[in-house]
């Protein structure tokens, strides 16, 4: 089974090898139990006030890359075109961040810290030192360029669980298509990815360490379809779990419907929903798609890299459907994040959706965490969510309750 009431879940063979055995090895992991059951088990009654259990930290809106599968920095990213606008680009203060690390710490909320490019915010490693004092554990979420200066450090604070690292090609030139450095004098992002992930491979073995979990990320797209097992091959055995994603993205037809039901629901037009119009994605090929499915899990077989495709849709009919009917949820058809995830952008705002960040609830910068997450701003897209999704949520990672 790889969902249950409308979320996500872990692919088993991963959960058997690497996280019953870790609850069996660590007591320090068991608050995870009763927060895993909320996520899967709670009621999502939106007028309820709740724990959190997770905490998005978007820390800064600068990235050293230029990614064609990046709703802020793509072809029609809205942090390239406010950048073009001559607009500030923003980031987290770090004082507000450990204010909100204090309220929040007997929820015991993972940390999942991305950007922009969060290697890029000079307070990174604080923030994880932060989150070790109180026994409170993180994921990064990097492109690698500027990663390897402080890994070990980021690992010594034993706060980092998860590494997630964005692996799209299979070779150099195919990653540097679509992992673009933003300025050409930066070294090859290909080879600092591997780098990244024989460093952290050494560094645990040298130390005895099971975290953290080398996590890539593959965004399956025109450049990479055909070679979504050679990319596979690559880390099969120093990764411990390989997600790939079909790709958050809208077409021109569901970003206009957005628009008019955002206004009718919320009262605002949107607007940050038009960097997931991509082009990067229209030429996928479903059936090599499958096959290449299908032999990345057959080369997996006892390997300690286990594979996972997101959404969990892997024949030929279904991938085809995901690009071609929008209306199409996938198996997700209710929005689930909303009840255990808050998102804060680099400004301090706290949004329900990590990828459409439209509908602000509040902000960390001049309220307490408590009263935006218990809000009744927060309870009022909860309530409207009830009736339905929005036009651009089924192609939407939080959909599926990450």
């Amino acid at each position: 089974m790889s969902k249950f009431r409308g979320k996500a879940l872990l692919p088993w063979s991963f959960v058997q090898r690497y996280v019953i055995p870790e609850l069996f090895r660590n007591s320090n992991s068991w608050h995870m139990i009763p927060q895993q059951f909320r996520k899967y088990m709670g009621s999502g009654d939106p007028m309820k006030d709740i724990p959190v259990g997770q905490i998005s930290l978007r820390v800064n809106e600068v990235c050293n890359l230029r990614c064609g599968s990046c709703g802020q920095w793509g072809e029609n990213g809205h942090l390239r075109k406010k950048l073009e606008a001559g607009e500030k680009l923003q980031q987290l203060d770090f004082d507000v961040v450990k204010r909100v690390v204090f309220e929040t710490r007997h929820d015991h909320p993972f940390y999942y810290i991305w950007g922009g490019e969060p290697t890029m915010w000079k307070p990174l490693v604080p923030l994880f030192e932060e989150l070790g004092k109180h026994n409170l554990k993180g994921s990064i979420v990097s492109n690698s360029q500027d990663l390897d200066r402080i890994i070990e450090d980021l690992i010594d604070t034993g706060a980092l669980q998860i590494l997630f690292l964005s692996l799209d090609g299979w070779d150099a030139a195919s990653q540097n298509i679509m992992r673009s450095p933003a300025n050409s004098k930066l070294a090859d992002n290909f080879e600092k990815v591997m780098a990244i992930i024989d460093k952290v491979d050494t560094i645990k073995k040298r130390k005895g360490l099971r975290f953290p979990y080398i996590i890539p990320i593959t965004v399956i797209s025109n450049n990479n379809f055909s070679h979504l097992a050679d990319i596979h091959r690559l880390v099969l055995d120093k990764a411990q779990l390989h997600p790939y994603y079909y790709g958050w993205f809208i077409t021109e037809e569901r970003a206009a419907l957005h628009e008019k039901v955002f206004q009718e629901r919320f009262g605002t037009m949107p607007l940050n929903h038009r960097g997931y119009l991509k082009s990067c994605f229209n030429d996928v090929d479903p059936a090599e798609t499958a096959r290449q499915i299908q032999e990345i899990h057959k080369i997996s077989e006892g390997r300690s890299c286990v594979p996972q495709i997101l959404p969990d849709i892997e024949s030929e009919a279904d991938i085809r459907r995901y690009y071609s009917d929008h209306a199409w949820h996938c198996g997700y058809p209710d929005c689930e994040s909303i009840y255990h995830i808050a998102e804060i952008s680099p400004d301090g705002r706290v949004t329900p959706c990590r990828d459409y960040q439209d509908y602000t609830a509040g902000n960390i910068n001049t309220e307490s965490f408590y009263d935006v997450w218990n809000g009744e701003s927060f309870k009022n897209f909860r309530r409207e969510m009830k009736n339905g999704l929005m036009p651009v949520c089924t192609r939407c990672c939080g959909l599926q309750g990450f």
